[in-house]
């Protein structure tokens, strides 16, 4: 079969859902990719995902441009976050690409893509699965819950707002549905109970990859990995190192914070100007730094879908501390898989019982390596894709009939 992918980015380690499952997919089907290209330095991530693609297509979109699209949409009930990657060389590239690699099947990531998909699909008669990761209003919710300064919480309401109305409508207008948790498929289907085609195919992780190294943990040190120019990751350590870090420090003030991601916001590294917080930035392989920490965060206030973080974390058997939103999309097990705690000082007092003590830490390390290999395996995701790929396909039968109405017309005379 021949699926085309369009996403708002190119598919990188750093983006893993597109990446890997194109290049699971690849194994079995024949997978092109059609981008936009928000920013030059994503170029050169088509290194990773040239060899799994047939082919691939970079779309151009400026800031400029964005930020009109913006304009444009604020006086409408477009939420802003799918205004903004509007893009009409978008759509005539997906058709172009549609028609030269003869596609069976759309694969479409992420909301920020619908506009162009819904064109598309308006234009051409072909088959459309949208993967919408995360249930988007209920990110924007538990946004809004969080976000304290007043001019914020006015954007925010009113995104939420334009999304509760956009979200459930957008997505009835495709074949499939997928979404990475059951929790944040019920969201959705509460708000319309007509979506009866969203189906669960969760993350995976890349268990060879991502394995534990031979090497010694450090002791007393913290790990955080994460992309940081996202806000609910950049409000995570923010609030961490101001609620939680300080009260560790009492009793610990040996301990040591590495914050690993690309592209963090000045406040995000003006962390780093105490001599025990490590600002790394952007770094070409997480794993070392993973692989060394006595202990991996995930102080998540915000969070939808599944966390790669976590998974990742676990499958390098690094023990885990995280929040109940970091980890509710995971069949986990507090106390075997991981530690979750939520408050200030339930928190901290999760992470000094990891660094006090080793048995638990080496207990977490095992179930937490163990757990991810046996319910994140992008290989069967892939395959449960595969699976709701053919069941939209238009069979070449289907296709006879569309062409030859009559049914005593079995096909081309000639």
């Amino acid at each position: 079969m021949r699926i085309l992918f369009v996403t708002p980015y190119v598919p990188s380690r750093i983006r893993v859902r597109p990446y890997y499952f194109i290049k699971s997919l690849s194994k079995f089907h024949e997978v092109s990719l059609v981008s936009l290209l928000c920013d030059e330095y994503e170029r050169e991530l088509t290194r990773d995902i040239s060899e799994y693609c047939s082919s691939i297509d970079l779309v151009p979109l400026s800031k400029a441009r964005a930020y009109a699209n913006c304009l444009r949409a604020l006086p409408t009930l477009t939420p802003l976050r799918v205004a903004y990657y509007r893009s009409p060389a978008f759509i005539n590239t997906i058709r172009h690409v549609i028609h030269k690699q003869q596609i069976d099947v759309v694969h479409g990531e992420l909301i920020k893509v619908v506009p162009a998909l819904q064109s598309v699909l308006a234009q051409e008669s072909i088959p459309c699965l949208y993967d919408s990761v995360d249930c988007i209003s209920s990110y924007l919710e538990q946004q809004y819950s969080t976000v304290r300064h007043p001019l914020k919480r006015v954007f925010v309401f009113s995104e939420l707002q334009k999304m509760r109305r956009y979200e459930p409508r957008a997505l009835a207008d495709f074949h499939k549905v997928t979404i990475t948790s059951a929790h944040d498929r019920n969201h959705l289907m509460a708000q319309n109970k007509d979506l009866q085609h969203v189906h669960v195919v969760s993350n995976g992780v890349d268990t060879e990859y991502f394995a534990p190294l031979a090497t010694s943990r450090e002791e007393d040190s913290l790990v955080f990995c994460a992309k940081l120019d996202y806000f609910p990751n950049a409000q995570a350590i923010q609030y961490f190192c101001r609620e939680v870090l300080p009260l560790i420090w009492k009793q610990r003030p040996q301990v040591r914070l590495t914050i690993v991601g690309s592209n963090p916001p000045q406040a995000v590294r003006d962390l780093g100007t105490d001599e025990r917080i490590t600002v790394t930035g952007s770094v070409p392989d997480v794993r070392p730094y993973l692989g060394k920490a006595t202990v991996a965060l995930a102080p998540l206030q915000v969070a939808a879908g599944m966390q790669n973080k976590v998974l990742e974390a676990l499958a390098m058997g690094v023990p885990m501390v995280a929040t109940p939103r970091a980890c509710k999309s995971l069949q986990v097990k507090n106390g075997t898989h991981l530690l979750i705690a939520d408050e200030p000082q339930a928190y901290a007092e999760a992470i000094k019982l990891v660094l006090d003590d080793p048995q638990l830490a080496q207990k977490l390390s095992v179930a937490g390596r163990a757990y991810v290999e046996e319910h994140h395996s992008w290989i069967a995701n892939a395959h449960a894709l595969s699976e709701l790929y053919s069941s939209i396909a238009v069979k070449p039968e289907q296709q006879e009939l569309e062409l030859y109405p009559d049914s005593s017309i079995a096909g081309p005379l000639g």
